[in-house]
């Protein structure tokens, strides 16, 4: 009868609700098994969490006074404490009288239960684990697809580039013809200062847009350079023209303070140049909602290193999440609004640089990260003179 009644309890254990709802589930199974016993349960779902305690004691019972894992019922005549296997160390089952002792039977019977008991917990967690690893792939395997859009799209963006240069560079060819032939109507006294002026303008803009649609596509394209020495505040200011319309949509200002004559990195420019695009776009986004400044300090830390600070008086990054924003794919952002990669990458690169990267919450508000970068080995003899 007891063996029939505890292959049902296990065979309609509730493991998909977890593990609090198979405690319950198996304490009134079992129960309505013994119905004069006290029936209890302290599990450990992990290192360093506090047990779970569950009790259920006859209608006709007092609760008990105090929840030691060693005794749940300490007022009773009689409580046996059976422990599960190692599986789950440190948790246990008890049965209790409140007068008398158990029986023998109500012993061996509680052997069984104590096995039910362990397997069910073991089928719950090994369950959600599963679903967990199930779920944590799907959201990897969705942002590797996100990241091959953004991949493709680049390849797509480089070739519209491409296709841009050659009207570009005509528009610029033929401001210059226009500019040249009116300085000639210019020669023989007709005003022509303000015709002159807007094919001055239509050239700038002509050539700012060739040089930076060359510059992305370099940007863009996978790096095959030999490290050397890199100009820091070149690379710098690379990276705030790729990222002059995100800090204007979102109304940043910009405080630059780079030391002048900063002597140069070892690296690979267009690299420093994605590390830099990156830290100054996440600045951005996390001021989008209010505005704020973006603060760049760039300075010789020591004969040996150059460090830059990248802070924002933004939303800020909470404590917890500190610990874990370098991992790849952990992402702050909306769905569909980051991959979780940036940062990740960001890192790697600094450090494939001999180079350090690190991230702070600002007393105030904000976020500052701070690379350090080696410079380039120069004689003493050859560094320019610090002002």
């Amino acid at each position: 009868m007891h063996l029939e009644a505890l292959l049902d309890l296990i065979k309609h254990s509730p493991i998909t609700h977890g593990i609090a709802a198979v405690v319950e589930h198996f304490l009134k199974g079992t129960q309505a098994l013994v119905p004069r016993l006290a029936v209890g349960a302290c599990v450990v779902e992990g290192d360093g969490e506090a047990p779970r305690v569950a009790m259920l004691l006859p209608p006709e019972c007092m609760p008990p006074v105090g929840r030691d894992p060693s005794r749940l019922f300490p007022g009773f005549s009689d409580e046996q404490v059976f422990e599960l296997d190692d599986g789950l160390a440190g948790s246990t089952f008890h049965l209790a009288i409140p007068v008398g002792s158990l029986s023998a039977e109500e012993r061996e019977l509680g052997e069984h239960l104590q096995q039910a008991l362990g397997s069910m917990i073991e089928h719950a967690r090994d369950y959600h684990q599963a679903l967990r690893k199930s779920e944590g792939l799907a959201r990897t395997h969705g942002k590797l697809v996100q990241t091959e859009k953004l991949a493709s799209l680049g390849q797509i963006v480089a070739g519209v580039v491409h296709e841009l240069n050659n009207p570009l560079t005509s528009i610029i060819a033929y401001s210059d013809y226009l500019k040249k032939k009116t300085q000639k109507r210019g020669q023989g006294g007709e005003d022509v200062s303000d015709d002159l002026e807007r094919l001055r303008r239509i050239g700038e803009a002509a050539e700012r847009i060739l040089k930076f649609s060359r510059d992305l596509v370099a940007y863009a394209r996978p790096s095959t350079d030999i490290p050397g020495p890199v100009v820091l505040a070149s690379v710098i200011e690379q990276a705030i023209v790729f990222c002059e319309h995100e800090l204007g949509k979102n109304c940043i200002t910009l405080h630059k303070s780079v030391e002048p004559n900063l002597p140069p990195v070892r690296g690979i420019s267009g690299q420093l140049t994605q590390v830099f695009v990156n830290l100054f776009t996440n600045a951005a986004h996390a001021m989008h909602l209010t505005g704020g400044v973006l603060e760049i300090d760039a300075r010789l830390a020591s004969d040996e290193a150059v460090v830059v600070e990248v802070a924002d008086n933004g939303v800020g990054i909470p404590e917890d999440d500190l610990k874990q924003i370098f991992e790849p794919f952990f992402t702050t952002k909306v769905d569909g609004a980051g991959t979780g990669l940036g940062l990740s990458i960001v890192r790697d690169i600094v450090t494939q640089h001999g180079g350090t990267l690190s991230a702070d919450r600002r007393p105030e508000r904000g976020t500052v990260f701070r690379l350090n970068l080696p410079v380039v080995a120069v004689p003493p003899s050859m560094r320019p003179p610090r002002i």
